[in-house]
């Protein structure tokens, strides 16, 4: 053989010896999951107490090995500004699920953000998880839209039975009312079976009925006929925080007492205790679609020791939860395809871990609606300058006191 033969011969079975090494898989795509949600304007506040929310849920699911069906695959977290109008809501939806590729997606916070925002959604075939309230938002007939709140018909039934309830216990029955708030869509459907059925059907006269058009111009008019006709109850929606804290503080001004029922997680922000005070603060209570509840203390904790907030409310929690949601739903799609965890929530049962337990009562299943069954309103009490769930008793971190 001739010696460049039999070198390049030697070279060859050399080679053929020498085990090969392994090729890396390639890393697992990272999921999209869009958040739409006021990060500026008049509504900003909730906005960043989602992302907040948001963040958590990512963090926890990403250190724990991300989503498993998909190869360890790990959740990012894209933003939109909602800003301050449906106009500018759906814009930031267009903008985000047609730039990116989204999986799923979160907001918008205010319902009539949200009505715009889903439409978009659907249009696009994205999943997407709102705790907005109003009861249109699922009367659509949209099959990309999960609503995970108890729907604002639903709210004002159940605030109705509480201040009746505990009017009569407390020798101060609730014969007059007011309703004052803005005209945002969760509002107006809260106030709507109160103007005309609810009320009446318990025997309480509507003295005072004063909707707006947001930003509020001025309250002072509004709060003199409060003070004028006296009402036993006012059931408040002023949604954002320039407008309710000009309310308050005329009501503060005019030394108006009447107790007030609230609808919504905007009126439980920490800020509320400087503007207006505890005192005025001990004479209020909303009703939210989540609040943490009994038993919760350590995700509390966890929660305020990593933002800084004083205290956890609705808004983070419901996004926490939303997240943890969407990832229930790629492990059983096994699937970042927007059809595929579609189809994976339309089935979903869940009666534990952070998604189910954030809720109560601590189950989510949608209907052919997606509305999440048998939710179930929280109301949250004022006391002390800090906000606590005190209905249903159960579940309540403090018992229910009556406004003195």
């Amino acid at each position: 053989m001739h010696p460049l033969s039999r070198a390049l011969a030697v070279v060859l079975v050399l080679f053929l010896l020498v085990p090969a090494l392994p090729v890396p898989a390639p890393a697992a795509e990272d999921v999209k999951i869009a958040l739409v949600a006021p990060l500026s304007g008049r509504w900003a506040r909730q906005g960043q107490l989602k992302k907040m929310g948001a963040e958590m849920a990512i963090e926890e699911i990403n250190s724990q090995g991300g989503i498993k069906a998909l190869g360890g695959a790990k959740l990012v977290l894209r933003e939109a500004d909602a800003g301050d109008s449906v106009e500018k809501a759906v814009s930031a939806a267009q903008r985000i699920l047609t730039r990116d590729k989204i999986s799923a997606g979160i907001g918008s916070w205010l319902s009539s953000f949200t009505l715009g925002v889903t439409e978009v959604a659907e249009r696009l075939q994205v999943p997407w998880l709102t705790l907005s309230y109003a009861d249109s938002i699922t009367e659509r007939g949209f099959k990309y839209t999960f609503q995970t709140s108890p729907v604002s018909s639903l709210q004002a039934e159940q605030a109705l039975e509480l201040v009746t309830e505990l009017g009569q216990k407390n020798n101060r029955p609730i014969k007059k009312a007011a309703i004052v708030g803005d005209n945002t869509a969760a509002t107006v459907f809260f106030f709507k079976p109160l103007r005309e059925k609810l009320l009446a059907a318990k025997g309480i006269e509507l003295v005072v009925d004063e909707v707006w058009t947001p930003p509020l111009a001025d309250a002072t008019a509004i709060v003199q006929k409060l003070r004028a006709t006296q009402p036993d109850i006012m059931f408040y929606g002023g949604t954002n925080f320039p407008d309710s804290i000009q309310v308050l503080q005329k009501i503060k001004e005019f030394g108006v007492k009447t107790p007030i029922q609230g609808v919504g997680a905007w009126l439980v922000t920490p800020e509320y205790v400087k503007a207006v005070g505890k005192e005025l603060l001990d004479n209020i209570q909303t009703v939210v679609a989540a609040h943490p509840l009994k038993g919760q203390e350590a995700f509390v904790k966890k929660f305020t020791q990593r933002t800084g907030e004083p205290f956890l409310t609705q808004d983070p929690l419901c996004t926490y939860a939303h997240v943890w949601l969407i990832k229930e739903a790629l492990e059983r799609a096994k699937s970042a395809d927007p059809k595929a965890i579609r189809e994976a929530l339309a089935k979903i049962e869940l009666t534990a871990g952070p998604a189910a337990t954030s809720f109560h009562p601590a189950r989510i299943k949608f209907d052919e609606r997606g509305r999440r069954v048998g939710a179930a309103p929280l109301i949250v009490q004022w006391q002390g300058g800090e906000p606590f769930t005190v209905v249903p008793a159960v579940v309540a971190t403090r018992p229910v006191s009556w406004h003195k």
